[in-house]
């Protein structure tokens, strides 16, 4: 993920993101924002060009289990870490696509 997409997912409605990207921000949106309301069968045939009907489970799967995380650690004020504007960890099993998003103690990246 580079970081203009990370910007781009800031108005991505409006950006050059994929339409399956925009799909699946929308239906963050609507699922952390409206607790899925919007989600209609108009919603789930456009979802379902860009998606197999297991993707979407996972997809939705993945988007609660974050939410749920994200308000648990409000819950409890737990923090990210992050040092230097950079997520840090101590397991070293971060993929190398991601490495340079966060930083691990004695890392060379």
């Amino acid at each position: 993920m580079s970081e203009q997409m990370i910007s781009d997912m800031l108005n991505h409605r409006e950006s050059s993101l994929d339409e399956r990207i925009k799909l699946a921000l929308d239906l963050t949106e609507d699922f952390i924002g409206n607790h899925a309301h919007g989600i209609d069968d108009e919603f789930m045939d456009r979802l379902k060009v860009h998606f197999s009907e297991a993707e979407i489970v996972e997809l939705t799967i993945g988007i609660g289990i974050w939410d749920s995380v994200h308000k648990f650690n409000n819950v409890f004020d737990v923090h990210p870490p992050v040092e230097e504007g950079l997520f840090t960890t101590d397991p070293p099993d971060v993929p190398a696509a991601m490495r340079e998003h966060v930083k691990q103690p004695g890392n060379k990246y």
